[in-house]
Formats: C-alpha cells, structure tokens, sequence
C-alpha cells in the first residue's frame, strides 16, 4: 500500500504541474499553442531523464546505495522550492521556454518522473508483481489532469497553486522516504537479481517506435485543438487525459486492449481524423475535439495494447521503462520543435497516424508468427496497407488543395503561414490573404480597392465608427496589438503615429512583401517585434486609441485580455483615449470578459456588431470599446449602430492566476 501510494502521488504532483508551469508561463512566451507543445516535450525528457536514474541505480548500485543515492537527489530538489516560472532570452523562443522550465522546475520534476519506475522496481527486488504499480501512476496522473481545469484552477488560481503544490512536494519526498526505508535492515544482504538475456534489439525498437509514435500523436493532436481555438489548460488536459488512460486501461488489464474492438475503431478514427482535418473550421468545435481526441485515444489503445503485448520479464522493467521514455521525448520532440524547423507545412499529425496504422499491422503480424491462421494467405496483408496506402493520398490530395494558388509559405515557431492570391473569378476576389492555418490574418483586394480597409474593419464596424468620429482630432498614438497585414493602417491620416506589436516575425515579413498597408506614406507607421503586452507595458508614452486586435481566430492568447493586461493598458492610455477590443471569434464569446473589465475599472462600455458582405470583402465583426469619457458612448448612440445590450448580461473575471474558457465556449452555451 505505502508502495501505491507513493507512485500515485508522485504522478498526480508530477501531472499537476505540467498544465500549471504552463499556465504560469503563457504571459512571458506569447500565449501561443506552441507553448504547451514545449512544455509536453520538457516533461517527457524529464521522464526520459528520470526513468535513465531509476535504470541506472537499479543497474549499477545495490538496493541499499540505490535507495540512499535517490534520497540525496530528492532532498536536493527541495532547494528549488517554492516553484517559479521565470522568463529567459534566447535565439529562439523554444530555447528560452526550454530554459525557463529546466531552472523553474527541473529538478523536481525529475525527481517525481523517477518515482514510479523505481518504486516498481524496489518492489520486484523484494519478490512482488510492480506491473499494476504502473496501472496506479497513470491514475494518479489522470485524476490529476482531470483535476485542474474544474478544480484546482478555479477555486485555487495559479499563484496560490505554486504555493499549495511546494508543500505537497514535501510531503511526496517523505512518503518516497517511507517506501525506500521499508525494510532497510535487510537491504544489505540483498543482491541484484540476475536479468537473464537482454531483449532482441528488434523489440526494443519496436518499444521505442510504438511510444515514440503515441507521444508524436500527442503532441500532433494537441496542437490542432488548440491551433483554431485558444492555448488553455482544458485543451491541453483532454488529449494527455486520454492518451494516460490508454496506458491505465492497457497496464491495467491486457483484455481491455483486444485488437477485435480496437483495430476497427482506429480505421474509423482515421477517416473521421481525415475529415476533420480536411473541413477545418468549418465544422463545430465540439466535432473537431470527438474527431481528434477520439481517435487519438484509439491509436494509444491500439500502439499500447501491443506495447504491452511486447514486453519483458519483471527484471527488465526499468530498461523497458528507459526504451519506452526514450521514444516518447523523442516523438514529442520531433513534432514540437525539429517539424517547425524543417518542415514548410503541418504534416506531423497525418504522418503519425499513417505510422501508428503501419505499427499496427507490425503487431498483428508479429502475433501472427507466433499464432498463425490456418490457410492464411500471405496476399491477404496487401488490403489493409492498401487502405494506409490509399489514406496518405487522401491527405497528399487536402495538402496539395491547400496550397493551391499559395505565392508563399513559411513557418515558425507559432504556425505556418501563406499567402493565398484569389483571381477575380473567385467571388472574394481578386485579393490576396495572410493565412495561419486555416484562419485568415488579413486580406486585400488587388484591383482599384487595394488600400481599403475590409474583413473586420469595414466602415460600419466598431473600429470604423470610432477611427470616423475622430478624423477631425489632432494627430493622434495609436497602438495595435496584432498585425495582420496591417489593415488598420488605413484609418491613420498623415501626422499620426501607429505602432504594430505582434510576436512572429515572419507575419512583418509576409506583409511587407505582399500587402501594401504597411507603406508609410505621410503616416508614421512602426512594427514592434513583441509580445502585445510586454511591448506595451514597455511604451513610453502614452496612446490615444489602443486597439487589442489578437482574438479573431487562432490561439486565443487570453493573457492579453486578463484584469492585469487591462490595467497595463489603462495605464498607456491618455484621459480621454479608447480600448478597442475585437471579440469576433468563430468559438468564443469573449463579450462577458470585457463586460467584466468595464465594471471592475468603471469604464465606458460600447459593443459594436456590423454585418458581413462578401462581395465587399467584409466579414460580420464584434468589437467592444471601452474609455473612461462617456462621450464616446452617446456619439455611438447617436449614429444607431450600438447593440443592445440587457443590464444583466453575463460577466466573466479573467486575471493572470484564473481565466476560465468553458464558459465561453459557444457550444456550449
């Protein structure tokens, strides 16, 4: 029981601060998806790391010296408490998330990765069954996971949870203590059990392959949920919750992974994974997450099954456990950060499941060779890699579709971006768009209305109204956070100022060279490389409009839009200056925060809807204005274009410790 209990614990410590360290350091790294895509591979190199002590002292040291030389690692990580997130400059963003993760909790999670696999292997020296050991950590993990987007973050915030998760640290050291100290006196007798033969080289790959390629789809998965809706704990949470339940029900019980069951729904999942990815956002948010989380958790049902059906005698645990983390930091990292660097388009989750069904079929012939049908045709295995075969056409076919009539593409580490020209036979054009993903950034028109302002910018919109009740006013500051292609710039009159923040590089370049908003002119027009909020609160002076334009479409970045982003703006705003806020998302209705902000800061509150016009180039916009001068209020008043908007519509507090998205969530409202 002490043995359970100490892995359990140690994993549920281990899975709450994964989604905590990344929640606390969103604000500090641009609040993109990528973000927790790091994060994913920072922890499973700390498995990787962790399983390599647990292997290595098992190995190579006696029961006794193993367990004391663990308990000095483990006391040295108490020096790294209380937790923190701190933010680090490097070449590149990865490098500095990667950084600020191995200083702010490196050690700890190190040591809290080693404490299932050495536990089970404790327990194997002392003549027990350490397999459902394993059954209890991905428990723990899970409740973990399951925990903290509808209990620990709403009631504790992350401030308080940092303190909160230090102290069970603590508590975790000792139980560790408890279970490596039972028995003590007996441990200097004990001897290394002999292993008996290594495992063939082909079944360790095999190992390594099968998690390498769960953890790729992870990973892969991960980032498409959240690449068209927001970087947010809960979506991080669902598909890790999944792919940890994989690993309880295969570990658990072996009858829970029969290929009967699971091999068809993984070929159901693998065309319902096409068209998800093939519809985009056309579909609802609630389809594209049964889409992908479900066959993500078929795949790991099927990879698992047979990871299980694979491997070796209890002796040989701690190196199964090493082959097994090793290819999961492997997969994770080849997605989050060698794909971005090498590959132009996002191929990662296709590429994945094609080698998961590939896998498969290794393990259902590697049974075969053991237990083979009578009368078995060899031809028969011909179908099901024509299927495969047939699906990567399918996906080769959507690729090639998207990137038709592309002019370029480049990616970064926040996503992939073309520029897509429309000819004038195509009712929206001609134009030319910006494209992250599938969202577009930006668009315009390349005949005589090249210049004007569109998309969300129309001249009935929220912005347009306000940019037109102020065109007889003194040159005026501007701030934009978000770029775009730089639409906005085409309010600005000759002897205004207008600064862009906006935190990938490549959008400026893409802008520049194919979009004409941001020539200069008579108007001072300057893009700042930064994230909106660091870059803001670092202006000198204050603006007369400051307009939060990086809600519309992918990744959410929600630390723009807390109490304290607010309030950082508030304070780079002149007396009478406006907060424009475009809430306009496909997903989200964002409305009840920015209520909330109005009412907390005494602000001014004027929600703005215009309608969409295709053959205009316009799209249906939200935008939400808030100023400490009333005037603005009854000058929109007065033109008939303010929504009408009941005294108790619903409020929503976002701050830096507790911004909740389910609510938002328009499905489910």
């Amino acid at each position: 029981m002490r043995a359970a209990l100490a892995v359990f614990s140690g994993a549920f410590l281990l899975f709450w601060l994964q989604p905590l360290i990344g929640r606390l350091l969103l604000p500090r790294y641009g609040g993109g998806s990528a973000v927790w895509a790091v994060t994913l591979v920072f922890f499973q190199t700390a498995l990787l790391l962790g399983y390599a002590w647990a292997h290595l002292i098992v190995l190579r040291l006696s029961p006794r010296a193993g367990r004391l030389a663990h308990g000095v690692l483990a006391l040295g990580a108490l020096a790294a408490l209380p937790i923190t997130a701190p933010a680090f400059t490097a070449s590149s963003p990865a490098a500095g998330l990667l950084l600020a993760l191995v200083v702010g909790v490196g050690l700890p999670a190190a040591v809290l990765a080693t404490t299932a696999p050495l536990v089970q292997a404790w327990v194997a020296q002392a003549g027990g069954s350490p397999w459902r050991l394993y059954a209890w950590s991905n428990a723990g993990s899970l409740l973990a996971l399951v925990a903290y987007p509808f209990v620990l973050e709403p009631a504790l915030g992350a401030t308080r949870q940092a303190t909160l998760w230090s102290i069970g640290f603590v508590v975790a050291v000792a139980a560790l203590a408890a279970v490596g100290a039972q028995g003590w006196g007996g441990l200097h007798a004990a001897t290394r059990e002999d292993p008996g033969p290594a495992p063939p080289r082909l079944d360790r790959l095999y190992w390594f392959g099968l998690t390498a390629c769960s953890s790729a789809l992870l990973v892969a998965t991960t980032d498409q949920l959240t690449e068209d809706l927001a970087a947010t704990p809960f979506l991080w949470i669902l598909p890790l919750a999944l792919f940890l339940l994989s690993y309880i029900f295969a570990f658990g019980s072996p009858r829970w992974t029969r290929r009967a069951v699971w091999l068809p729904l993984f070929g159901a999942g693998l065309v319902a994974q096409w068209w998800a990815l093939s519809s985009g956002f056309r579909a609802s948010i609630l389809v594209q997450i049964v889409a992908h989380a479900g066959t993500l958790f078929a795949a790991c049902m099927v990879l698992h099954g047979e990871l299980v059906r694979a491997r070796p005698a209890p002796a040989r645990l701690t190196g199964f456990y090493l082959t097994t983390a090793l290819g999961g930091a492997v997969g994770g990292a080849l997605v989050s950060l060698v794909a971005p660097a090498v590959l132009p388009i996002r191929v990662e989750l296709p590429a994945a499941l094609l080698l998961a069904g590939g896998l498969a079929l290794v393990g259902l012939r590697r049974s075969r060779a053991v237990d083979p049908l009578r009368g078995e045709p060899a031809w028969i295995w011909a179908l099901p890699v024509g299927v495969l075969l047939g699906l990567g056409g399918l996906y080769a076919r959507e690729f090639a579709h998207d990137h038709r009539d592309v002019m370029e593409s480049l990616r970064s580490f926040y996503g992939v971006l073309r520029v897509r020209e429309l000819d004038a036979d195509d009712p929206r054009g001609p134009a030319r768009r910006l494209l992250h993903g599938r969202i577009m950034h930006g668009m315009e028109f390349t005949d005589a209305r090249r210049g004007k302002p569109n998309s969300y910018y129309g001249p009935r919109s929220g912005v347009g109204l306000l940019f037109a009740l102020r065109h007889d006013e003194p040159p005026r500051r501007v701030a934009a956070l978000g770029l775009g292609v730089g639409t906005l710039s085409a309010f600005q009159r000759c002897g205004d100022r207008l600064d862009f923040f906006e935190i990938d590089p490549l959008v400026e370049v893409l802008a520049r060279r194919y979009f004409s908003y941001l020539d200069p002119g008579c108007t001072d027009v300057r893009v700042i490389i930064a994230d909106g909020r660091l870059g803001l609160a670092a202006a000198q002076e204050p603006y007369a409009i400051i307009l939060l334009d990086a809600f519309s479409g992918d990744a959410v970045p929600t630390h723009l839009l807390t109490r304290e982003a607010i309030a950082s703006a508030l304070d780079h705003l002149t007396g009478d200056g406006v907060i424009a806020v475009n809430v306009s998302n496909r997903h989200l209705d964002l409305r009840p925060v920015v209520r909330d902000h109005a009412d907390h800061f005494g602000l001014t509150l004027s929600e703005v809807t215009s309608d969409g016009d295709r053959s205009a180039g316009l799209s249906k916009a939200r935008w939400l204005l808030l100023s400490r001068d009333r005037r603005l209020f009854d000058q929109l008043g007065s033109t008939g274009e303010l929504d009408d908007v009941p005294a108790d519509a619903p409020r929503l507090a976002w701050t830096d410790d507790q911004a909740p998205l389910l609510p938002l969530l328009r499905s489910l409202q």
